[in-house]
């Protein structure tokens, strides 16, 4: 099965990379473009499957990664990602919306597509899939996650999926501070544009997982590493639909 998975995801990504080149550089078409990225997405979460955590397969992750990089460079993206529960997304997945204009979170349901138009004033934004989309579901049907966040958090990432040594979730006035040691996953993509959009892979899990225990829009307000811990502080935003 992690064959499988690995071949799907590489020719996923290979076909999407071309479909974005032809959209963007040839032909100019936003439809053919946005269909390239969002394949690239899906081949990256396809190859990001069980056994997906060996060199090789990270480092195959990591161009694709790359390419989705240059593309929101080339679009002039630089908000940091909003993460969504499935509660406010028609995909009845955790989502990662990355604004356009203003980075407020939505006040809508979010319909299905790639490029999103919401609030009063015609905000717009793009909404991703992202490794926390399949982390979610993968614990929602094991049964890892319930209605307090650091107990969903230990369970989910160390229990259940084994990707980090543990986890300490400590609550603030404004959101949470989320210790991880140990993280297994930090080298799915590098320092490239998408880290400074969704954050570092173990943080974009964590705001994934905080979005759905706790049912409302989260982002991620900055992240340390010292030794082996990686300190994430989540935001709790305003309250959806």
């Amino acid at each position: 099965m992690p064959r499988v998975n690995s071949d799907l995801g590489i020719s996923l990504i290979i076909l999407g990379a071309t479909l974005t080149i032809i959209g963007y550089l040839v032909i100019n078409s936003v439809p053919v473009f946005v269909l390239g990225l969002a394949t690239i997405i899906m081949g990256l979460l396809a190859a990001w499957g069980e056994g997906s955590l060996e060199r090789t397969q990270l480092e195959l992750a990591r161009s694709g990664w790359s390419n989705v990089s240059l593309i929101l460079e080339s679009v002039g993206i630089a908000s940091r990602a909003i993460y969504l529960p499935s509660s406010q997304t028609e995909f009845k997945a955790p989502m990662a919306l990355i604004p356009l204009v203003k980075p407020i979170p939505p006040s809508i349901r979010l319909p299905r597509g790639f490029a999103v138009r919401y609030g009063r004033e015609g905000e717009t934004g793009i909404l991703l899939s992202t490794p926390g989309t399949v982390v979610v579901g993968k614990c929602q049907a094991s049964g890892a996650l319930g209605s307090e966040l650091g107990p969903s958090l230990s369970n989910c990432l160390v229990n259940n999926l084994a990707i980090a040594s543990s986890v300490i979730t400590t609550q603030g006035d404004t959101g949470y501070t989320v210790v991880v040691r140990g993280s297994k996953i930090d080298g799915l993509y590098g320092n490239e544009v998408v880290r400074s959009v969704l954050g570092s892979p173990t943080a974009s899990l964590v705001a994934s997982i905080a979005a759905e225990v706790l049912g409302i829009p989260v982002t991620i307000d900055g992240e340390e590493v010292r030794g082996k811990d990686l300190i994430i502080r989540i935001r709790v935003l305003a309250h959806g639909p």
